[in-house]
């Protein structure tokens, strides 16, 4: 389960002594030393400068360049601080309730509050500034998912709790489910995020109380899916045989299922020998839509 860890270190270090430790001397593809590097994510949070030492050096950025896309790994809600082999480490923001209807939906829709929803990686927080957001927690069986819209999925509820400043958890991938709520007061967290290893696959939301899945969660992988859509329109020759060897290969089975339908879209005539290979996949949910689409 998603749980709380005991890291009530009162040390500060600084984020590249942080990210040279963990470089070094933690595998983070090993729960138990990611589990250790606890005590070292509080040490980092408790860096009072760290953000504004961060946010100083991407502003002296911005201002001696023309152009206004250089915030690499900056957005309204996150902020990438640092790479490492096989993890980043970041900073979330997290904002109190907007003033009108239609800013607080913007907010939503950034943070992802009040959407149970899982994630494709493994990660730690901290929290490392403000009281923190409120969030519900949920854990299920990946492997009891196929990835349907409106599948059942069992979720089993966990606990309420918050993420004040100091406090550390850990979130496991495709198993933990939670929803933020929107914080009092402005608040940040830090999280050291593990890659996955064979890049971005599909993340869920969820309806806690219907039990099912109620979408995918916009992600890299979906950047992918998208693309697939686009070569079903504007492709040229060559875009099929790309849709073939993705659709075949890809580690992603959302993704390998976009390459099937965009490769069908092109080759409306050959339906049952593009689908030939879908109903075979590894993947229940490649094998499931390529079903649904010949019936």
């Amino acid at each position: 389960m998603a749980f709380t860890l005991s890291a009530d270190s009162s040390e500060s270090i600084s984020l590249r002594e942080f990210v040279d430790h963990v470089s070094a001397h933690v595998d983070v593809r090993d729960t138990d030393q990611l589990l250790d590097a606890a005590d070292l994510l509080r040490a980092l949070g408790n860096n009072p400068s760290l953000l504004a030492d961060e946010l100083n050096a991407e502003l002296r950025t911005s201002l001696n360049s023309d152009s206004c896309y250089t915030a690499d790994g900056y957005s309204a809600q996150t902020l990438l601080l640092a790479r490492g082999p096989g993890f980043v480490v970041r900073a979330n923001i997290w904002l109190p309730p907007a003033a009108t209807a239609a800013e607080r939906d913007s907010q939503r829709k950034l943070n992802s509050y009040q959407l149970p929803h899982d994630h494709d990686f493994s990660f730690l927080t901290v929290g490392y500034w403000g009281s923190g957001y409120a969030t519900s927690i949920w854990e299920y069986d990946p492997n009891s998912v196929v990835g349907l819209p409106r599948e059942h999925v069992d979720l089993t509820f966990l606990e309420d709790t918050t993420l004040p400043r100091g406090k550390v958890m850990f979130y496991r991938a495709s198993r933990d489910v939670h929803s933020q709520e929107y914080p009092e007061e402005l608040s940040v967290s830090l999280n050291l995020l593990v890659l996955p290893e064979e890049g971005p696959s599909a993340q869920y939301m969820f309806d806690p109380a219907e039990g099912v899945i109620t979408g995918i969660v916009p992600n890299a992988a979906q950047n992918r899916v998208s693309l697939c859509w686009l070569a079903q329109h504007l492709g040229n020759g060559e875009t099929a045989d790309r849709l073939d060897a993705l659709a075949r290969a890809h580690p992603e089975p959302h993704l390998r299922w976009a390459a099937y339908r965009s490769l069908l879209a092109l080759e409306r005539s050959a339906a049952e020998d593009v689908l030939a290979p879908a109903l075979v996949d590894d993947d229940a949910f490649v094998r499931t839509r390529a079903r649904e689409l010949l019936r």
